[in-house]
Order: structure tokens, then C-alpha cells, then sequence
């Protein structure tokens, strides 16, 4: 098989190939952006922030809680009923 390519086949065979590459990189990043928002919208969800309310009214944590008494709470409850009904927000903990 002859493998010798004229200068016409190598040029038309660039050309291909940046047009190639023109299209895979802009969708390969709006699609890892489109990833990036879904996870965010998963995590953040209303859910999460109801949650939270739900802290606060139920007592286990005052409401202008510091970081510290967050991160207390969840590691108290691990292995509880209470974790199984606050598991969202303890999961993703910031």
C-alpha cells in the first residue's frame, strides 16, 4: 500500500483536523461547565437549605450558629437517626 501522501492530501487532512479540534474543545468545556452548574444545583438545592431551617427550628442549632458548632452537630450525630434525617447537609459540609 502506498503510504506517500501528496501535499494537497496533507493540507486537506489539516484542515479536517482544525476543524476538528475547533468544534471538540468549545463543547468539551461547555460541557464541563454544565457539569460544574448541575453538581452545584444538586448540592445547593432547596432541600439543603430547608435543612438548615429545620436545624434552627427544631433547636439543635441557634440561629446564628459559627462554623464550629455546625461541624460539632454533624460529627455528633454520625450513626444516628438524626444524621439519616440531616445526611444532606452534613455530607456536603463547607
Amino acid at each position: 500500500m502506498n503510504n506517500n501522501w501528496t501535499k494537497e492530501q496533507i493540507q486537506e487532512s489539516i484542515k479536517k483536523q482544525r476543524k476538528a479540534i475547533y468544534l471538540v474543545i468549545p463543547i468539551t468545556i461547555v460541557l464541563f461547565f454544565l457539569a460544574l452548574y448541575a453538581g452545584v444545583k444538586m448540592i445547593y438545592s432547596d432541600e439543603y437549605y430547608m435543612q438548615f431551617e429545620l436545624l434552627v427550628s427544631e433547636g439543635h442549632l441557634d440561629a446564628d450558629f459559627t462554623q464550629k458548632e455546625y461541624h460539632d452537630f454533624c460529627s455528633e450525630i454520625w450513626g444516628t437517626e438524626l444524621y439519616e434525617k440531616f445526611a444532606h447537609i452534613c455530607t456536603w459540609i463547607d
